[in-house]
């Protein structure tokens, strides 16, 4: 199974998870200054979800394919799919329930411990803005 959406570029990365960081943080002040941009573009939180969702849920080459594989695989797409209607559907009041939603998923099932879900956040922010980085690069090379 692929990704639903295409790489995003590093600033918008960075943007998604600096919101979701913000709602989680309780930082109203800086989810107020992320909002209008993060309300602009109601695929990004989605897509947020998705790199946060799709590499614990997905098969993966490597996956030993079984009844429960499949499950966890086709939880995930659904997970996804009811994010990406939500935020279609009603963009700027689904944002915030989007991003606890994502933070609620990393704490639940990537953080060591619920107390975590910030720190485990910035290491996938940081992580997947590196990706995105090295994504960029990739093409840029590609296309001299």
């Amino acid at each position: 199974m692929s990704p639903i959406v295409p790489s995003l570029p590093p600033h918008l990365v960075q943007l998604g998870f600096d919101y979701v960081l913000a709602v989680e943080a309780g930082d109203d002040a800086t989810a107020s200054r992320l909002a209008p941009e993060v309300e602009q573009l109601p695929g990004l939180l989605p897509a947020i979800a998705e790199l946060v969702v799709f590499p614990v849920t997905a098969l993966s080459d490597d996956t030993e394919p079984c009844a429960d594989s499949f499950v966890l695989d086709e939880v995930g797409v659904l997970y996804l799919m009811a994010i990406r209607e939500w935020a279609t559907h009603t963009p700027a009041a689904a944002a915030p329930c989007i991003a606890r939603t994502i933070a609620h998923f990393v704490g639940q099932v990537l953080a060591d411990a619920p107390a975590d879900v910030l720190r485990a956040l910035r290491a996938l922010r940081d992580e997947q803005v590196e990706r995105a980085h090295a994504v960029v690069e990739t093409v840029v090379a590609l296309h001299r």
